[in-house]
Order: structure tokens, then sequence, then C-alpha cells
């Protein structure tokens, strides 16, 4: 009987990460939806045992490395191709796993499970500034790709711009977002999987409202700003600068988290009945599509957050 029972589990154990591996594939391949891909798998740790990720993640992983290589194959540069191709997938992928394995407070799961994402682009950084030829190469190609495209559509609209300038101006908006675009997509995989967990445990709401990062972490906010400011004054690389305002974004994300518990923490104070997913999908909403008012829920969240890190106002507007 408990033969048949343990049988019939695992059956099921499998079918769910089956379903859960094919959904995940499914929005990788849809460019809209890339960024979130990892939410299936989420979903299937969260509803099952914490030991069980291995067998989502695992294979997710593997099926990402071969697409990798048979869209890579051939390419000229295909080892580097391939890290470019795999660096934001790959990365989500880890860090999502560490989440759902780790323990202790936010910032510390946090730091742990977008550190290899953290250090695949420092090595980028790094083979790029140390091997001037394959940078040039590389850059190139991309400018040569980009070209080709920009330049049969400006014609279209009869718009004439500087395809160099333009493709520099690109290219470094995109190295300095890379890091916190990751740490973003991120950080929803890891409040939907939060979500899907306490909903069979402790309230979610009560969990996102006492949310308290160390008073201390704004030091680090402090000396990504302070060093990006001197890059004005110093002669340095881009590379750095570009670094700098990367961190400094990443940071401003991380106290947006603690000002997300602020205004949970006012609506439960309030006696207002809204839940943190509701007020969660609110927001996302208001800063993907409503222009004006984005503004003010990109900066308002982490303005909310430091301010909080200084005078409590949690508590003194409870009180």
């Amino acid at each position: 009987m408990d033969e048949g029972l343990t049988k019939k589990t695992s059956k099921d154990v499998f079918i769910k990460a089956f379903i859960s591996i094919a959904f995940s594939v499914v929005l990788l391949c849809l460019e809209v939806t890339s960024l979130i891909f990892t939410l299936p798998l989420l979903a299937f740790v969260a509803t099952s045992r914490r030991e069980d990720g291995l067998k989502v993640f695992l294979p997710a992983a593997l099926i990402l490395i071969i697409r990798s290589l048979y869209y890579g194959w051939g390419v000229e540069n295909m080892g580097l191709w391939v890290c470019i191709d795999l660096y934001v997938p790959l990365s989500l992928l880890v860090a999502g796993y560490i989440w759902t394995i780790s323990k202790g407070k936010l910032e510390k799961r946090l730091f742990l499970s977008l550190l290899p994402a953290l250090l695949a682009t420092i090595l980028f950084g790094l083979v790029f500034f140390m091997d001037r030829a394959l940078f040039d190469a590389f850059y190139s190609s991309m400018k040569d790709a980009f070209a080709t495209v920009m330049e049969s559509a400006l014609a279209t609209l009869g718009i004439e711009a500087d395809i160099d300038f333009l493709f520099l101006m690109v290219s470094t908006t995109v190295g300095v977002f890379a890091f916190p675009t990751i740490a973003a997509a991120a950080c929803v995989s890891f409040f939907f999987y939060e979500g899907k967990r306490h909903s069979r445990e402790t309230s979610l709401d009560d969990v996102v409202a006492s949310i308290e990062l160390n008073t201390n972490l704004v030091w680090v906010l402090i000396l990504s700003l302070a060093l990006l400011m001197s890059s004005r004054f110093i002669s340095m690389p881009l590379v750095f600068s570009m670094a700098f305002l990367s961190l400094a974004l990443t940071m401003l994300l991380v106290y947006s988290i603690q000002g997300f518990s602020v205004l949970m923490a006012w609506i439960k104070n309030g006696g207002v009945n809204m839940k943190s997913t509701t007020l969660f999908i609110v927001l996302l909403m208001l800063g993907l599509f409503m222009p004006g008012l984005n503004i003010v829920v990109l900066f308002g969240l982490p303005v909310l957050g430091l301010i909080e890190n200084f005078f409590d106002i949690k508590t003194r507007r409870k009180k």
C-alpha cells in the first residue's frame, strides 16, 4: 500500500515538474515573457519540497545550454556568443534556485541569489577590458548588425542619424542596465515564489510589512553615488562609470523593496483591505504603463525606503 502510494506520488511530482519545465521553455521563447520564465519552476518548488528544486532547475539549465549551443554553432567566437546568450537566462535560473534553498534575512538571500550574476557581469567586464582585440571584434560585429537594422529603418522614416554615436549610446545603456534588469526580474520572481509559499503558511502581507534592511546598507549606495560623481572630475575608463551607475541603480532597487514594505505597513495600520500581491500588481502597472505616474513610482519607492532607513516612518505613522 505504502509502496503504491509512493510510486503514485513520485509520478505526480514528475508530471508537475515536466509541465513546469515545458511552460518555462514557452515563456523563454516568447520575448515579452523571457525575463519571467522561471515563474513556473518557482511555482513548482513552492508547492512541493525545497529539495525538489533540482528536478526542474537542472533540466531547465541543460535546455538553456543546448539551445544556446544550437543557435551559436559555427559562429565566430562561438564560446563568447554562447556565454553572452546564457548570461541573462542562466543568471535568473541560478538566482531562482538559490532563493528557494537559502534562508535568513532579506539582504543576505538577495546577495547570495544575485551573486552569480554579479560575478558573471564582472567577469565579462574584465575580459573585455583586458582583451582589447576581442572587445573590438565583438563591438564591430554588433555595430554592423545594429547598422544593418537601423539604417533601413531610419531611411524608411526619413531620419538622418550618426549610427556610430547611436550604437554607442545604446550599448552603454544596455551595459548599465543589464545587471539591474536581472535583479529586478529576479525580485519579481522571488515575490511570486514567496506568495505561493506563504499561501500555505503565514500571511505574506505580515512578512512584507515587516521587511527591514540593515541600516548600514545605505553606505553602499552612498559610495556608489560618490564614485559616480567623482568620474566627472577624475578621468577614468567608461566601464568604471557604467559599473558605478549600475551599482547605484541596483541599490535603489533594493531600497524600493523597503519602500514597498513601508506602503504595505501603512495599508495594514490604516485598516485598508488590500493584499500585498494586489498592491504589487497596481504599482507594477503604474510603473510600466502610466506615463507621469511611473516616475512617481520609480522614484517614490526608493525614497520611502531610504527615509525608513533613517527615521522609522512605519512606527511613527502607526503611532
